[in-house]
């Protein structure tokens, strides 16, 4: 679905500066600025990373906050510093705050090595 603003999409907008950064300008500026350009394109991706997850990525924290009973990150981390979290839930808290860790990898840097299994 193309929606409400059509073609070119968000992604494909970001797509295109990435590109244009990549392709044109990184060899037409001095080495002073490579690594800034690099930086840029990698914000540009991570942009493009979170417009396309980020949703899908939020329904499911609160999804899983929700079945610890807890409405927020604020509250999970209250219970934890106040050692409220009972010995029989901490295997689904430390589940649920490993599935956040890696949801934010995915968007900010998805080529990071990451051990499947690690509850």
């Amino acid at each position: 679905m193309i929606g409400l603003h059509g073609r070119p999409t968000l992604d494909e907008l970001l797509e295109a500066v990435q590109e244009f950064l990549t392709d044109l300008i990184e060899s037409a500026v001095g080495p002073e600025h490579v690594y800034h350009l690099r930086v840029a394109v990698n914000v540009l991706g991570i942009v493009r990373r979170e417009a396309a997850l980020g949703a899908g990525q939020e329904a499911e924290h609160a999804a899983r906050l929700a079945a610890l009973g807890f409405a927020g990150d604020r509250d999970l981390a209250g219970a934890v510093r106040a050692g409220k979290i009972p010995p029989e839930a901490e295997a689904d808290v430390r589940a649920t705050v490993l599935a956040d860790v890696l949801a934010r990898l995915t968007v900010a840097n998805p080529t990071y090595p990451v051990e499947e299994d690690r509850t």
